[in-house]
């Protein structure tokens, strides 16, 4: 039996010297029910594991199970060092088992397993089996499902045993697992840097050299340099076919390889071919028996073919790829629960639905988009760093837009509304996810489950290391390695949490939920094509398409740097010339859908339109003289933002503080901070509308008070400054008087205010994350659980902003709709005669937007107001029953 040969090596110390020849010969049979019974009878458990290691099997997968019930029916954990190691080597080849299966989500959780249970017993455990038989199959398995962060950190311990052990060839071999890492997180640099490492280490013509030769040929082709990869993938199949012929793993690297030269040639189908002839060859001459690597070749060549647009032979290829990973599943009836965190299964599927496609089988296309988002979910829910989860989300895009091109093609040659409803379905998938899982970890954390109560702790110590070592400039080793222990622990325990329920959250039950007068307008920007979708309460409204010429997305980009974030030069020069650049921009965007009127609509901008502020674009296409009298967009709409439909409906249910405001204002900035002129006009303006606020001015606006205001307070007001990462901070952080308060320690807080103002500047801009959006502080917030957010997308205006904030404040207490409400605040800037004309221009006013939930406040501010009210009302009423009463006596 093949998994036999993965602890031979582990049981020398301790099996007796009968079960090793037992097990080398390869003859064993079963285990006698009895001799199980009679081991387990007189307490033997070293024997018992042993005994349930020889038990045959038909395949890898029923091996599996038989190993993994022996792990669950143990009647005692292991005393003696010799039951230490047996129970190692039965968590081992419970891992090794699963791997061959093709398992590789439990592969890992069992490698993982197996690890934590050689770091608690460090007496027994030989470091060079751990290194061989733990460390480099489970880090080679994170890198397989896309969590890098943690392949990496396995990686980096291997190579640290391995170095530690003077083990030049366990070297080699640990810097070929670094490159294929680092390769796969596009740092191609830096795998080409490990592979210059391996190659010192490892003997010239060795497999190993063969190996890291591939893995440099990788990198050389995705950096586009062909001659260079075609030389190293020749090289490397060259000295890997020199190889002795029972070197298994030697063969199971050129059978790679041979793929990996398919990939390199693909340009040229004949010896593109040629090379997936020779890896066919090698599963033919069974010298690769590893079902999960003959599906990756089937899947590869259903690649191949539709790219050849030869779609029937791909789904033959695909069909045979199933066959392996779905074994025994029929299309027709294939459902997502079906589906498993396997990235050959989500190409295949992938695969499957552009062949379908080719054939012009829309249903059936859409079916195996479906099934691969759904693999694509179970993939993403394993991975743990945030690192990981972007670039998956990142790599996801071509298949989204892809699904979504199909749906939209189904829509227009049926006019079939589940087609409309696919698109947006696809697109609701395609956006937001990480914050969406943000938003959830955030809710299930408020329970007292055990489990969540432990992880959060972890949180909350991770917060605490991560600010040491920000204050010590991140050198501290030992603060490295705590870090480094509580990402690695929160890691495990995350993994045992159940998935997130979202079966209630459907598209349907989405769009029903919107409030009256309100409606979303979500899109999608493909590589060539711009897809719209406008939806209400009664469903789609319309879906659209249009083509992207080169260069579209660079204008939007250049338009927004150019007019917004470089200052107020550019407009107030030409004001003209930004007439005419929004005016060109409304086309492209609005004007074959306009905007409607007295109808909130929420704008769920994708890729660079998240950056476009839509209410400074205009209408029409003659220029005003005065600028009071320019259409802008923000006159004829209300405009709101979200991340997506879900999101926005999570913000809608979150649990928050009803009453109370907090305000903080910093004029006077210590540690070398400019000061900010307009704060204290700000606070002055906006007091009156206000009863019974709690206002922390300069000194007062400490670190402690600002915590204990998100805990209590329904709105809370920051003006001050705040630094994001994209302008090369430590971390970003809000600055108040004592010391920053970094965004990660949002974390650590379980209640949130129903509303939080970030009047300060650039806090609704960041980091624009492909189908993520802009992760700013109002992104934090929002992912912390606060239900609506306002903030600044660039640099605030002195002068401008305690105005738009006194006359949004005012509108509060009177406008149930938020997002009116600041509207309203720009319209009244707009409309204000004392106001410069110039001052008029959008990059003055249009800076603030708000984003989440617009009934946030219908209790709050309206309440204290109402309430302020109610008293004043009841002693007019007292007065005036005395002074009647006093009339009434004199008569």
């Amino acid at each position: 039996m093949a998994e036999v040969c993965a602890y031979i090596s582990l049981c020398k110390k301790w099996c007796p010297v009968w079960v090793l020849l037992f097990l080398f010969s390869g003859r064993g049979n079963a285990q006698p029910t009895d001799s199980l019974h009679h081991y387990r009878s007189h307490n033997q458990l070293s024997a018992w594991i042993y005994a349930q290691l020889q038990q045959p099997a038909a395949s890898a997968a029923e091996k599996s199970v038989l190993l993994n019930k022996a792990i669950t029916a143990a009647w005692r954990q292991p005393q003696t060092d010799e039951e230490v190691q047996a129970w190692q080597d039965l968590l081992i080849n419970h891992g090794y088992t699963l791997l061959m299966s093709g398992d590789i989500v439990s592969s890992t959780a069992a490698y993982q397993q197996a690890f934590e249970w050689a770091r608690s017993h460090t007496a027994v455990t030989d470091e060079s089996l751990v290194l061989e038989y733990i460390l480099k199959p489970l880090g080679n398995n994170y890198t397989r499902l896309g969590d890098y962060e943690q392949a990496l950190f396995i990686h980096r311990k291997a190579l640290a045993l391995a170095v530690s052990l003077g083990d030049k060839a366990a070297m080699a071999g640990t810097y070929s697992n670094l490159a294929n890492t680092a390769g796969t997180m596009g740092q191609l640099e830096q795998a080409l840097r490990y592979c210059r490492e391996g190659f010192k280490a490892a003997a010239p013509n060795s497999a190993i050299y063969g190996l890291l030769l591939s893995e440099a040929a990788d990198a050389a082709f995705r950096l586009q340099q062909q001659a260079t990869a075609a030389d190293n993938i020749r090289r490397s199949i060259r000295i890997l076919e020199r190889q002795p012929a029972g070197d298994k793993e030697a063969a199971h690297w050129l059978f790679m390889a041979y793929q990996q030269a398919g990939d390199i040639h693909i340009a040229d189908s004949v010896i593109a071919r040629q090379y997936y002839q020779q890896a066919l060859q090698c599963l033919y001459r069974r010298q690769v028996n590893r079902k999960r690597e003959q599906a990756r070749l089937y899947q590869r060549l259903a690649r191949y073919y539709v790219q050849l647009q030869q779609p029937q032979q791909a789904l033959a290829w695909a069909d045979s790829c199933a066959a392996i990973l779905l074994p025994g599943k029929k299309w027709a009836t294939l459902t997502e629960q079906d589906m498993y965190g396997e990235y050959t299964l989500l190409d295949m599927l992938f695969m499957r639905a552009a062949a379908c496609n080719q054939l012009q089988q829309r249903d059936a296309a859409l079916h195996a988009y479906r099934l691969c988002f759904a693999t694509e979910n179970k993939l993403h829910s394993q991975y743990i760093s945030h690192t990981s989860k972007e670039l998956a989300v990142s790599d996801s895009r071509q298949r989204y837009e892809s699904a979504i091109a199909a749906a939209y093609q189904g829509w227009i040659q049926t006019r079939q509304e589940r087609y409309r409803h696919a698109i947006l379905e696809f697109m609701e998938s395609s956006r937001s996810q990480l914050l969406w899982e943000e938003m959830q970890r955030g809710r299930q954390q408020h329970s007292g489950d055990t489990l969540l109560r432990r992880i959060r702790l972890l949180e909350q110590a991770q917060v605490y290391y991560q600010k040491e070592a920000l204050q010590t400039g991140g050198a501290d080793s030992l603060l490295q390695a705590r870090q480094q222990r509580i990402a690695w622990d929160l890691a495990t325990l995350r993994k045992k949490l159940p998935a997130a329920q979202t079966d209630t959250m459907s598209l349907s039950f989405l769009l029903k939920s919107l409030p009256d007068k309100h409606i979303i307008r979500s899109y999608f920007t493909g590589a060539t094509a711009l897809y719209t979708v406008e939806a209400g309460q009664h469903g789609i409204r319309y879906a659209d398409r249009q083509e992207v010429v080169p260069g579209w997305y660079d204008s939007i980009r250049h338009f927004r740097q150019y007019y917004f974030e470089e200052g107020d030069k550019a407009m107030v020069n030409a004001p003209g010339a930004y007439y005419a650049a929004a005016y060109r921009l409304y086309t492209q965007l609005f004007q074959a859908h306009p905007l409607p009127a007295g109808i909130t609509c929420i704008l769920m901008p994708d890729g660079v339109l998240n950056t476009l502020p839509a209410e400074a674009l205009v209408t029409k296409p003659v220029c005003p003289a005065a600028i009071d009298r320019w259409p802008f967009v923000v006159k004829e709409a209300t405009i709101s933002y979200a991340y997506s439909l879900r999101t926005w409906q999570a913000q809608r249910t979150s649990a928050a503080s009803s009453k109370g405001f907090s305000g903080f204002f910093i004029a006077r900035q210590p540690g070398g901070l400019p000061d900010l002129q307009g704060v204290e006009e700000e606070k002055r303006r906006i007091s009156p509308a206000i009863n019974n606020g709690s206002w922390y001015l300069n000194e007062q606006a400490t670190t402690g008070n600002f915590r204990q205001a998100l805990l209590q307070s329904a709105v809370v007001h920051i003006s001050t400054h705040a630094f994001l990462k994209a302008q090369q901070q430590d971390a970003p952080h809000i600055a108040l008087y004592d010391k920053p308060f970094y965004l990660f320690e949002l974390n650590g807080l379980t209640t949130h205010p129903a509303m939080v103002v970030l009047s300060a500047c650039g806090t609704g801009d960041g980091r624009l994350v492909s189908g993520e959006g802009v992760q700013s502080m109002a992104h934090a917030f929002i992912a912390a659980g606060t239900p609506a957010v306002v903030a600044a997308s660039w640099n605030v205006n002195d002068a401008t902003t305690p105005q738009l904030m006194q006359q949004y404040y005012i509108g509060l207490t009177t406008q149930p709709n938020a997002a009116i409400a600041l509207q309203r605040a720009k319209l009244n800037w707009l409309e204000n005669l004392d106001v410069t004309d110039m001052h008029k221009l959008p990059y003055y006013w249009a800076a603030l937007q708000y984003q989440g939930d617009t009934l946030a406040l219908q209790q709050g501010i309206r309440e204290k107001q109402y309430r302020g009210l109610y008293w004043l009302a009841l002693i007019g009423i007292l007065i005036a029953a005395v002074l009647a009463g006093r009339i009434f006596l004199k008569k």
